[in-house]
């Protein structure tokens, strides 16, 4: 066959997508050459596409304003009342309408109760009555598949869901923290965790610093030579507890995980020592700051510390 011959086959199979292999101008098959066709860079697109989707799923977040606590409305809120009002912002929608997970319809106020782990009915009332009176949340009739619904809005001041609807697409999440809306149900699913140990997490978030998830007094400072980590005692002050209540607290947060095909606790807070001081680091698969997911090696100090405490 002549290299014209070959070179038009090679052309001929370029046109059909189906280029395997690659020929030179002396006829002569290049081993060493890939080809990538339109198509395959399509497949390739397509295959990515899925399983930046697929990470998105597997690990939904929300984003909570890091400052949210100071803002005037939350100030003289209590641990519980602030932990109930974090839980409820994992169930928000990209428009901020409360819906419980894989469901089409807005969350009902008895579904509601249930996530919060409210059993009197009475006390959930007058947790809804005061949020929406201070502006947390709001009602509101919604249209959707042909009827009215009555449904339950988070205000988008707190936290928001970015996706490719809804208002929030747009909005910059420079001083928002990702919280991780599995991790987070997971520790309040546990029975020795209640609404006020979510609070801790609440309050903790607006310390979280940027790059290693220390609980800092400048948690925006670049320079790791600067950053001023937060003691232990001065959280426990900004919390309104004592050294030994933030201990108790700490050692309740935790939530289950699969490591190395066992079944073991993750802490949701880490303690590091420095010196005489003790400082605290928060579980990155609970609440991240930087883009994209944190590193998988990065939850394994947590997972050590609970091996420690159990040995």
């Amino acid at each position: 066959m002549s290299v014209q011959n070959l070179m038009n086959e090679a052309e001929q199979r370029i046109k059909a997508k189906e280029v395997f292999t690659v020929v030179d101008a002396n006829g002569e098959i290049r081993d060493d050459v890939k080809v990538i066709t339109p198509l395959m860079q399509e497949q390739a697109q397509k295959k990515k596409e899925m399983e930046t989707y697929k990470n998105k799923s597997e690990n939904p977040f929300i984003f909570t304003e890091m400052d949210g606590v100071k803002f005037v409305e939350l100030t003289n809120l209590e641990n519980k009342q602030l932990g109930y009002f974090l839980v409820m912002q994992t169930y928000i929608d990209y428009d901020n309408m409360l819906r419980a997970k894989g469901a089409k319809l807005p969350m009902k106020p008895v579904e509601l109760r249930k996530a919060l782990k409210i059993t009197d009915t009475r006390t959930f009332k007058k947790i809804m009555v005061e949020f929406e009176e201070i502006g947390l949340i709001h009602h509101k009739e919604v249209e959707m598949y042909g009827k009215s619904y009555k449904a339950i809005f988070v205000n988008d001041k707190y936290c928001f869901k970015k996706g490719l609807q809804g208002d929030n697409k747009n909005r910059k999440t420079v001083n928002a923290v990702k919280i991780f809306i599995d991790t987070l149900q997971e520790v309040y699913e546990q029975k020795k965790v209640t609404a006020g140990d979510v609070g801790i997490i609440y309050k903790a978030i607006q310390y979280l610093h940027y790059n290693s998830n220390v609980l800092a007094q400048n948690p925006s400072e670049m320079d790791e030579a600067f950053v001023q980590p937060l003691d232990m005692e001065e959280f426990a002050d900004a919390l309104g507890l004592s050294r030994m209540g933030i201990h108790k607290k700490l050692v309740a947060l935790t939530y289950p995980c699969t490591y190395r095909e066992q079944e073991v606790e993750l802490k949701v807070f880490a303690r590091v020592k420095v010196g005489k001081h003790t400082f605290l680091k928060l579980n990155p698969f609970v609440a991240w700051r930087k883009a994209g997911e944190p590193p998988v090696e990065s939850y394994i100090e947590f997972i050590l510390e609970y091996n420690k405490r159990t040995k």
